[in-house]
């Protein structure tokens, strides 16, 4: 098995360099894989990060000016040489097991997409964080038992370049752009790599460490579950226009619900400030796209 290992980046030239340090020291047999680091329009240090590492044969660096996460992907996608492509985000520390999972489990050709656990580097989620909403601090743990899952999580998803053949490019009106930080992107990809027959499989011995220090606060837990409600809708509004609106019905019955002092009992309040941001963001945009 040979992958392509393909790392976005957008001005973290710290993280970045981290994470290359990290894939290089951890992947040691490197006849296994490239490495290929897709710049998207940065305006920091990044291209000079990446030079520095350039002489090393597997390193590879390409410059992506259409700004979004979706558009550095699809580059990154064209660009592989390998069949098995690897996205992990730019702010991991990897498991030095990471490779040899990845050939167990591709040495099965129905294995098509694969993905593992996110865990938090060198920190611990807060207890005030109920583990159902862990993803909103992008930690992914579906616990220690392999099984096929409805979703995996961008930071840590793989897949035969095949795949992508089939399912095509990651939606560019979906996913981060830039400092705006609306995600979703790779949701929207593997919800249509399942609608063409695709299964997601999850192996919890596939681990990267996300660095994620500065998001376990309230304050970026509600603005980001507002941000994934958005891009729940936008996944809807693109791929699935009659749920879009029984959810918006939904939705807005249980804000008037909530508004009367109606809603569900046994919910603390962490958890019904969350509920209501991702309520507030799926309305939200719904509102501003399809009532224009």
């Amino acid at each position: 098995m040979k992958y392509s290992i393909i790392v976005c980046t957008y001005n973290r030239a710290t993280f970045l360099k981290e994470t290359i340090d990290s894939i290089l020291l951890h992947l040691t047999d490197q006849s296994k894989y490239e490495l290929l680091i897709v710049d998207n329009n940065s305006s920091d240090t990044t291209a000079e990060v990446v030079k520095q590492y350039l002489h090393i044969p597997i390193v590879r660096y390409v410059f992506e000016k259409n700004q979004g996460l979706s558009c550095a992907r699809n580059r990154g996608i064209k660009e592989a040489q390998y069949p098995i492509i690897v996205f992990v985000d730019d702010d991991i520390d990897i498991d030095p097991n990471y490779l040899s999972v990845l050939d167990k489990l591709y040495s099965d050709p129905s294995v098509q997409i694969v993905g593992g656990k996110v865990l938090p580097y060198q920190s611990q989620v807060p207890e005030w964080l109920p583990k159902k909403y862990y993803y909103l601090a992008s930690v992914y743990d579906m616990g220690d038992t392999p099984a096929y899952v409805p979703k995996l999580m961008g930071a840590n998803h793989t897949f035969r370049k095949t795949v992508a053949d089939k399912v095509g490019e990651y939606n560019v009106k979906i996913g981060p752009l830039g400092d705006f930080k609306l995600g979703g992107d790779e949701n929207d990809f593997l919800l249509r790599a399942q609608n063409k027959g695709y299964r997601l499989f999850y192996h919890p011995d596939l681990i990267v460490y996300h660095k994620i220090q500065n998001r376990f606060n309230r304050e970026f837990i509600m603005k980001y579950s507002y941000n994934i409600g958005a891009t729940e809708a936008n996944i809807d509004y693109t791929n699935r226009k009659p749920l879009m609106a029984l959810k918006s019905l939904k939705y807005m019955v249980d804000r008037i619900a909530e508004a009367i002092g109606l809603s569900p009992n046994g919910s603390t309040e962490i958890v019904k400030e969350i509920r209501k941001q991702h309520k507030q963001g799926y309305l939200d945009f719904v509102r501003n796209t399809v009532g224009k």
